[in-house]
């Protein structure tokens, strides 16, 4: 039992940490964060499993964490509140061309990023775009002005 204790402890530390990382921060992985991340991978089984090497405490250890990952996601699909704590709320990083500044300093945002996120999208200037947002794997969408057909090509397509 004492596995499954530790193993329920560390998986609320790593989800915290995760939250607490941002969503640009995974979404942009450095080589050097994801050997961290491996470390830390090693130093939570240490943690958990202590001096328990068998097999009992692994499965032990293991089928907590995945139990609690899906008694999470059960949760999120009853409500939406749980989801959003775990996963994250969309965030509105710009508005009518304009970058929404609280918005992008509460996410550790640049508008460097937004702007080579923007390009990625074939998108050359922001003054085209009536709104992007931080969706909560850290990729931005953007959605263009819905501009009215031109004269001339309503007639050719009629």
């Amino acid at each position: 039992m004492d596995v499954v204790m530790r193993a329920a402890v560390m998986y609320i530390v790593v989800v915290l940490l995760l939250r607490a990382m941002g969503r640009r921060e995974l979404a942009e992985m450095s080589s050097f964060e994801l050997i961290v991340l491996v470390v830390m991978g090693d130093l939570i089984q240490q943690g958990v499993t202590q001096e328990d090497y068998s097999i009992t405490g692994a499965v032990l250890a293991i089928g907590t964490m995945g139990l609690l990952s899906l008694l999470v996601s059960y949760l999120g699909f009853l409500w939406p509140k749980v989801d959003e704590i775990v996963e994250g709320a969309p965030a509105l990083v710009l508005r009518d061309g304009e970058l929404v500044d609280p918005v992008l300093r509460a996410n550790r945002v640049t508008k460097d990023d937004v702007l080579a996120s923007a390009r990625e999208q074939g998108i050359g200037d922001l003054n085209e775009v009536e709104f992007a947002v931080l969706e909560p794997d850290g990729e931005f969408s953007f959605v263009r002005f819905n501009r009215a057909p031109s004269r001339a090509k309503r007639h050719k397509a009629e």
